[in-house]
C-alpha cells in the first residue's frame, strides 16, 4: 500500500528511485519489516505529511519521523509551549484556563504537584512523553476531555526538612548547599534511595569539616 501511494504521490520520481523490479522488492520487503505492527492511521498520517514535506520518496528513517504526530499539525500548542502552560498551570489547574485538554490531561498524567516544584530536568521527560501519547490519541481522531475536575493531594510535609536546613544553616552552610544536603528527606522514610541519599550528605559534611548529626 505504500508504494502504490508512492507512486501516485511522486509518479517519475518514485520509477526513477525504484526504477528496477529487483530493487523494488527489496525495498518492499524492508520497509514491511521496518513497519512491522506500526499502526494504520499512523502509516496515513506519515503518507499525508509526505506530500507536504519531501518532494522525492523519503528514506525509512524519514519516515519514522514523520509518524511522530506534530502538536502544531493538529492544532495543539507545540511540545515546549505546552510544557510552560502546564508549569504555570498545574498551581491551581481547575481555575486556570487551558489551551487544550491534551495539555491539562499531559500534566495530570505526570502530576500537578511535580510539575509546579520539580526542576525541569526532572519534569520535562515525562511530560514530553505523557504529551506525546496524548498528542497521537489526537491525530488518531480521539476527543479529549477531562471528565473529572483534578483532585488537588495535600502538600506532602516538608517541616523536617526545613528544620535540618535551617540546623545546617546556622553550621554555616550556604543555603544552596543546605537544601542539597536535606533533599533526602523527600524520599520515602526507610527505603534504599533514601539511605544513599543520606550517605551522600553524610559525607559531603564530612568533607565540609562540619558537624551535623543527620536524621534518618
Amino acid at each position: 500500500m505504500i508504494f502504490a501511494r508512492f507512486h501516485h504521490i511522486y509518479t517519475h520520481k518514485f520509477e526513477t528511485a525504484y526504477g528496477d523490479e529487483s530493487t523494488l522488492t527489496q525495498a518492499k520487503r524492508e520497509w514491511a519489516y521496518s513497519l512491522a505492527g506500526t499502526p494504520a492511521h499512523l502509516v496515513e498520517y506519515a503518507l499525508e505529511r509526505c506530500k507536504l514535506e519531501f518532494s522525492w520518496p523519503p528514506t525509512i528513517a524519514d519516515f519514522f519521523q514523520l509518524l511522530q504526530p506534530r502538536p502544531e499539525a493538529l492544532g495543539l500548542p507545540g511540545t515546549r509551549n505546552a510544557y510552560l502552560e502546564a508549569c504555570q498551570n498545574s498551581h491551581s489547574p481547575t481555575d486556570r484556563r487551558w489551551s487544550h485538554a491534551a495539555v491539562q490531561l499531559a500534566a495530570r498524567d505526570v502530576g500537578f504537584f511535580r510539575m509546579r516544584t520539580e526542576i525541569e530536568r526532572h519534569s520535562w521527560p515525562p511530560f514530553e512523553k505523557a504529551y506525546q501519547a496524548r498528542v497521537t490519541q489526537v491525530a488518531r481522531g480521539e476527543e479529549l476531555v477531562v471528565t473529572d475536575p483534578p483532585k488537588a493531594l495535600p502538600d506532602p510535609d516538608t517541616s523536617a526538612e526545613l528544620r535540618l536546613v535551617e540546623t545546617l544553616q546556622e553550621a554555616g552552610i550556604a543555603p544552596a548547599i543546605a537544601y542539597k544536603l536535606a533533599y533526602y528527606l523527600e524520599k520515602p522514610a526507610g527505603s534504599a534511595i533514601r539511605e544513599r541519599y543520606r550517605e551522600h550528605s553524610v559525607q559531603h559534611l564530612r568533607e565540609l569539616n562540619v558537624t551535623v548529626t543527620l536524621p534518618d
